[in-house]
């Protein structure tokens, strides 16, 4: 493990060539990294600060340093929810940092893709979207300068993938399609065709075209991911798990029902071993194993699969989350094709109750809920006039 290796180093440095020297700061700064993927955050915040303390007091000011401590800092402050602190601290890296931007130095591309996930996670995708574009300036530039330079090409190709994803989830489905295979380019360029990054940004183009009902491609795409990341020994892998149950949805669409539910199965394993019995991802699975089911008028295998998946989203994510709300629909489903159409009734209720409340009534999701309660009231109705 690099921790060990980090806590050994940190003591040689501070003794020489000094405790307040840059290479200190470097160690305190790599450390705190891991204590923050650890989880360990006030001690990240303890070590991230100490680096940078030391980074402000040395001389020649500013450092390049100093701003990628900042920007480490805002991710930080981003993780234990103090927005408008990691904000200033983004803001103060990237001053810094676009004074050293080079094909050597990209501290500020870095910074600007970090700000881009924090104003996706605002809700703000407008803003997010220019910071993916400033950072794609800066990297088409560099790039004239230096043509053939492998790390700035992986940077645009993953500043590219990653507005793609934006892209997509605003609607923008022409544009993201085009931003993903100029990633797809670069990476088979920097990578070679049978890469994990190319699995991933194939993983996102495959769910573009689904969304956009192009099955075959999809198909085409997801496979060849699976084989990318079965190649590299990646089977034991969520992202593996995400990609069986994405393609699982495929066959579903196709009618290939039995290799539907092989795929779902398979994705609930690795789902269930990796994650645990009780997560999200899980729930997941199991409301697609419920629904194909349905689907197969395999009423009495869908139901507890559904119930389930209620009951992980409820204790996980909460009584009102939207992912309950959608469960909850499906279930309604579920026993409107028992017949059971009360239950079926006072699930839909609910349902739209907190879909309304987390998407308002515009939303598909409550569309598309309130109409299968619709459709209920007027089956229920024809069968009363009989």
């Amino acid at each position: 493990m690099l921790f060990p290796l980090y806590e050994e180093l940190l003591g040689i440095v501070e003794n020489k060539p000094g405790p307040e020297s840059p290479e200190t700061a470097s160690v305190l700064n790599g450390l705190a990294g891991i204590y923050r993927y650890m989880g360990n955050y006030e001690e990240a915040l303890r070590l991230f600060s100490r680096a940078l303390r030391i980074r402000e007091n040395l001389p020649s000011q500013p450092r390049p340093e100093t701003g990628d401590t900042l920007s480490d800092l805002g991710i930080l402050y981003t993780l234990i929810d103090r927005r408008e602190e990691a904000l200033s601290f983004y803001t103060r890296a990237l001053e810094i940092q676009k004074k050293f931007l080079s094909p050597k130095n990209l501290g500020a591309v870095r910074t600007l893709n970090r700000m881009a996930f924090f104003y996706k996670g605002l809700e703000k995708p407008e803003t997010a979207e220019k910071c993916f574009r400033r950072a794609l300036e800066h990297l088409e530039k560099l790039q004239e300068q230096e043509p053939d330079n492998r790390v700035v090409m992986g940077y645009r190709a993953g500043t590219l993938n990653n507005m793609g994803v934006l892209l997509s989830e605003m609607g923008k489905l022409d544009e993201a399609e085009d931003r993903y295979g100029q990633a797809l380019k670069l990476q088979e360029k920097v990578y070679g065709a049978e890469h994990p990054q190319v699995a991933q940004t194939l993983n996102n183009l495959a769910l573009l075209y689904f969304q956009t009902t192009r099955y075959e491609k999809a198909m085409i795409l997801y496979t060849r991911s699976l084989e990318i990341m079965e190649k590299f020994g990646k089977t034991e892998h969520t992202g593996f798990a995400t990609t069986l149950n994405n393609l699982a949805g495929v066959y579903v669409q196709k009618g290939r029902h039995e290799k539907a539910l092989e795929l779902y199965t398979r994705a609930l394993e690795i789902r269930e071993r990796l994650l645990g019995p009780d997560s999200p991802d899980v729930a997941k699975t199991l409301n697609n194993m419920g629904e194909l089911y349905r689907i197969l008028g395999q009423h009495k295998k869908a139901l507890p699969l559904y119930t389930r998946a209620l009951k992980i989203y409820e204790t996980t994510l909460g009584p009102t989350h939207p992912d309950v709300g959608t469960t909850l629909n499906n279930l309604a489903g579920l026993h409107e094709s028992m017949g059971e159409y009360e239950t079926a009734i006072n699930l839909y209720e609910k349902a739209l109750g907190i879909i309304e409340k987390e998407y308002g009534p515009d939303h598909p999701y409550f569309k598309i809920t309130r109409n299968n309660l619709i459709g209920l009231y007027e089956k229920m109705e024809r069968s009363w006039r009989r």
